[in-house]
């Protein structure tokens, strides 16, 4: 127990030093840890885009046969508790569109699956074949 406080301690300790000093080093720490919460809103999204694919043909048919109204009340209800007991990220609605390459949520192109910045970045560097500025 006095080892894990002796170390709490040294740790805070160590901490503010560091951002006291506000060294590259931390620095350094904060961008990586950026990096790696874009990479994993990334993987979230491709996780969701996965389920969505291997439960669209149930959900689709529950939402079907809930809508039918020749079908009981009983019966649709069956199929209304089936559809909520699907997983959450199968909605295709719970799917966010992302640039490929930095991973941002808005303003991205669907045709290119890139944010507009990156997109303009590219082009302006004539890495997109086919794609050249408008200019009047």
């Amino acid at each position: 127990m006095l080892i894990g406080a002796a170390f709490c301690q040294e740790m805070a300790r160590q901490r503010m030093t560091m951002s006291a000093a506000s060294s590259p080093f931390s620095q350094q720490m904060a961008r990586n840890f950026s990096v790696l919460s874009e990479e994993k809103r990334c993987m979230k999204d491709h996780n969701r885009r996965q389920m969505a694919a291997k439960f669209e043909v149930k959900r689709r048919l529950y939402k079907a046969l809930v809508r039918d109204p020749e079908l009981p009340n009983d019966l649709k209800e069956k199929y209304r508790y089936k559809l909520a007991k699907l997983p959450r990220n199968s909605a295709f609605t719970r799917i966010r569109n992302r640039c490929i390459l930095t991973g941002r949520p808005r303003a991205v192109y669907q045709l290119f699956r890139m944010s507009r910045i990156c997109f303009r970045e590219l082009a302006s560097k004539g890495a997109l074949m086919g794609i050249k500025k408008a200019s009047w």
